[in-house]
């Protein structure tokens, strides 16, 4: 027996679901990515922040011109894992905001899948309540006829 259109638009949906429960897991990994790179820029800004401070007042004390060249070395190091890590965070956030595109996408389709399922199903239902209705119809007309 064929299939009733509802019945295969219901195998489209459900498979158009399962593709946009990936992409979901997918979104979820590289928003929690993005959280990730960010607490690590964030880490990476605060330990400058609290050397350059300890530099400061290393230097109110005194201290020796290598001293000094190390403390300013480790700095740079710093500032340059810091642009690292900007253009890290940066990468990431493209990365989130492809993968939310693509959820969306499939978003759209399962809800147009789950739409004509729904439009088919009614239409379907409609037919076979008139059938229903006609065989009434007949049965009731052919008693009175007898």
């Amino acid at each position: 027996m064929a299939r009733r259109k509802s019945q295969r638009f219901e195998i489209l949906q459900k498979l158009a679901s399962k593709y946009e429960d990936i992409a979901a897991q997918a979104l979820g990994k590289s928003v929690s990515n993005v959280d990730a790179q960010k607490a690590r820029l964030a880490e990476l800004k605060q330990f400058r922040e609290e050397y350059t401070q300890q530099f400061y007042a290393s230097g109110v004390e005194g201290i020796s011109g290598a001293t000094i060249q190390s403390y300013q070395n480790f700095i740079r190091q710093l500032d340059l894992a810091i642009e690292q890590q900007i253009r890290t965070v940066f990468a990431a956030e493209s990365d989130q905001t492809q993968k939310k595109d693509v959820w969306q996408g499939k978003h759209r389709t399962t809800r147009i899948y789950q739409k004509t399922k729904d439009q088919f199903s009614a239409k379907e239902q409609k037919e076979q309540d008139r059938r229903e209705q006609k065989e009434l119809d007949d049965r009731t007309h052919g008693v009175k006829s007898k």
